[in-house]
């Protein structure tokens, strides 16, 4: 009974818990970024830029290549991404914290 009471607390705690985040540093908040960028600078993975294209509806999933096309806005203080736009003709750096990234045209 002890041991079922344990699994069952750890369990919840597990579901509560915030998942792993996997950049280093979290992007600028209301900025826009390149995927690239976002995984050069930030420490962002695969996984986080799928996730943010994901629940986008407008962006179709993508393969990793194409990930690094798309450009990301910074949502909140915490570092969430979400996916904005995929630049098809390819997506500039601005190498600046002050200007954001955008689409080449």
């Amino acid at each position: 009974m002890m041991f079922q009471l344990t699994l069952t607390n750890l369990a919840a705690m597990l579901a509560f818990s915030p998942a792993v985040l996997g950049f280093t540093t979290p992007c600028i908040y209301q900025g826009y970024t390149c995927g690239y960028t976002m995984i050069a600078t930030y420490g962002y993975n695969n996984t986080e830029l799928t996730t943010a294209v994901n629940k986008t509806s407008i962006i179709p999933p993508l393969a990793d290549t194409q990930l690094l096309q798309v450009l990301y806005r910074c949502v909140d203080t915490n570092g969430t991404i979400a996916g904005n736009s995929l630049c098809i003709a390819g997506c500039i750096s601005m190498n600046s914290t002050t200007l954001d990234d955008q689409c080449a045209l």
